[in-house]
């Protein structure tokens, strides 16, 4: 019987000595073909259909590094991209990559150890002293305090503004900006940004948009279609799925993911298997989990917005006074609204801690994104700024509700019983507002 012919270089598995022949360099391509639905490559996602055969669940590939017969074998596998060491890339952040640069229609990704991480070394791998980054104002906390706290320190000013005031956004422009970051579904805020618009205006200066887009998914948005050069994840949320690991992703062309590859193998936030494993894992199911996920919170948000005992509800799908605002939420989200929503208590932060307190299916949790719902008040500040209250975690009359894949009803039972049993004890939101600390005015969430 005539012997097997080996593994290609697309196989994360393949030996050394698979690497033996002359110049084989990559794969033809690494990536599945994108010819498929979304929903059915999510099912396949991360898989190398280039090798001859291939396990349907892959292994944990826990070895830190990989022994060769000859130095010279080590040499050629690094030449094509094979796994050497950790730091250059194993096979589970590996498939993790692939998968994630199919479903956001990227060229390549990077996997890293967390999504501030992803974040961080993208702005380390682009910038140098000197350059400028426009950010908005209302974007999570921690990418707000990297940049002013952290990346200041090495020379790199930054601009945080409204996105949605198109003067002020393209005031906030210098000769030397280099980057503009946005999120999809802005968090706190759920607003969601003008992709185009904010793209058009960023290559116009010549700078790259880099969008944070844990909140919707590439199941709802895909932000190259739509003119970003680069997609950022914490898988930790809705890519994983189960609240079981810690991750970050990268996507976008073959150029700027090489550059970031290259500053993580110096800066070193590797990615560990197991949770490069459980991120593909949680993958798989994301389709449809973001599609539960999606109708269950559109119908809770529209609960809410009725309830006498809540002054304000913030969450795309529901309907506004400004039909521009409307329209760019079908376009860019057309397959639902996501998962994330935020509501302000009218009796004041009193009131919001008795509702957390009154919970008996929603768990008080500071994250998001998991298969069971969540609620938790949005810190302010990080637990490490030293001029950070006591209270981070606590003290705002405004909740938010990450949604999961409970029966809908249910969650809505839960949350009324909470809302009715409020009014019951007759909160006097005027009253309660006199307890409210200083600087609530506005809020930040993880």
């Amino acid at each position: 019987m005539g012997e097997m012919a080996p593994p290609g270089l697309g196989d994360p598995a393949a030996p050394p000595e698979a690497l033996d022949g002359k110049d084989r360099g990559r794969s033809p391509s690494p990536y599945p073909p994108r010819d498929g639905s979304l929903r059915t490559r999510v099912a396949s996602a991360g898989e190398d259909r280039t090798a001859l055969s291939r396990p349907m669940t892959p292994p944990i590939h826990q070895s830190s590094v990989y022994a060769f017969r000859d130095p010279a074998q080590a040499d050629r596998r690094y030449a094509a991209g094979g796994a050497v060491y950790a730091r250059d890339g194993l096979p589970n952040a590996r498939a993790l990559e692939r998968a994630v640069a199919d479903l956001e229609g990227a060229e390549d990704a990077h996997a890293v150890a967390s999504g501030m991480g992803a974040i961080a070394l993208t702005l380390l791998a682009h910038l140098s002293g000197g350059d400028h980054v426009v950010a908005s104002a209302a974007c999570y906390c921690e990418t707000q305090a990297l940049l002013t706290r952290e990346l200041s320190r090495f020379g790199v000013a930054s601009t945080l503004v409204d996105l949605d005031d198109p003067f002020a956004f393209a005031a906030a422009f210098t000769p030397r900006t280099r980057i503009v970051i946005a999120e999809t579904i802005a968090n706190p805020g759920m607003n969601v940004a003008d992709l185009p618009r904010l793209s058009e205006v960023a290559h116009a200066a010549g700078a790259l948009l880099l969008v944070d887009n844990t909140f919707a998914t590439p199941i709802l948005c895909r932000p190259l279609d739509h003119g970003a050069d680069l997609v950022v994840h914490s898988a930790s949320k809705f890519l994983g799925g189960h609240h079981d690991l810690v991750a970050g992703v990268v996507a976008g062309r073959d150029a700027e993911i090489g550059q970031i590859r290259r500053a993580g193998h110096l800066f070193g936030p590797t990615l560990g298997a197991l949770d490069a494993w459980l991120a593909l894992r949680g993958i798989k199911t994301l389709a449809p989990r973001v599609a539960w996920m999606s109708e269950s919170a559109a119908r809770i948000a529209a609960m809410l917005a009725g309830h006498p005992a809540v002054r304000a509800v913030r969450y795309p799908g529901l309907p506004g006074p400004d039909p521009a605002r409307a329209a760019l939420v079908r376009r860019l989200l057309p397959d639902g609204a996501g998962a994330m929503l935020a509501f302000e208590l009218a009796a004041g932060p009193d009131a919001a801690d008795a509702l957390l307190r009154a919970l008996q299916l929603i768990a008080f949790a500071p994250s998001l994104g998991g298969t069971t719902t969540t609620a938790c008040y949005p810190p302010r500040f990080s637990p490490w700024d030293d001029a950070a209250p006591e209270t981070v975690w606590s003290g705002s009359a405004t909740i938010r509700l990450s949604v999961g894949l409970e029966s809908a009803p249910d969650l809505i039972a839960d949350l009324k019983q909470g809302l009715d049993l409020i009014l019951d004890e007759h909160w006097d939101h005027r009253a309660a507002g006199s307890h409210a600390r200083p600087g609530q005015e506005g809020f930040y969430q993880i």
